[in-house]
């Protein structure tokens, strides 16, 4: 009666229902930002944006956008790549590679598709690989052995 409290019923918290993620997501994007030094190799499914800078290997499942101001050096395999900063290394590209008026790249590039505009700046070593390669390379289980 007095000077004794009521006891409360505990209140009851109920778990919010949770759905399962996507098995594709065509719009993640992973972004090393301006300013950011990042040292070390690099594995993604998504897309990757270096606006900062990247001194190592690249791995995408998606593609290599690097920005104006963007430095990547090292090597890299993608789907596409599209170079608005600069690039020194290696790249194997499965789809389409592009340098822009400001980008610049110094390496060795594999691609499908080659796309280079006025002021891009282009050193090394271009190699393309035409569709019925592909094909070839495909259907050989060692990829060493192919003869073109």
């Amino acid at each position: 009666m007095f000077g004794r409290k009521k006891q409360e019923e505990p209140e009851v918290i109920v778990k919010p229902e949770v759905k399962q993620p996507a098995a594709y997501v065509p719009s993640r994007l992973t972004t090393i930002g301006k300013g950011v030094v990042l040292v070390g190799d690099f594995i993604t499914a998504d897309t990757l944006e270096i606006k900062g800078a990247l001194k190592g290997d690249v791995l995408s499942e998606g593609k290599i956008h690097v920005a104006e101001g963007g430095v990547l050096n090292g090597d890299a395999k993608a789907s596409d790549v599209l170079v608005d900063g600069e690039i020194n290394g290696n790249l194997v590209i499965s789809n389409i590679a592009e340098v822009s008026d400001t980008g610049s790249f110094q390496g060795s590039l594999e691609t499908k598709k080659f796309v280079t505009n006025p002021g891009s700046y282009f050193e090394g070593k271009l190699t393309m690989i035409p569709d019925r390669m592909k094909q070839k390379e495909e259907e050989t289980e060692d990829s060493s052995t192919i003869e073109y």
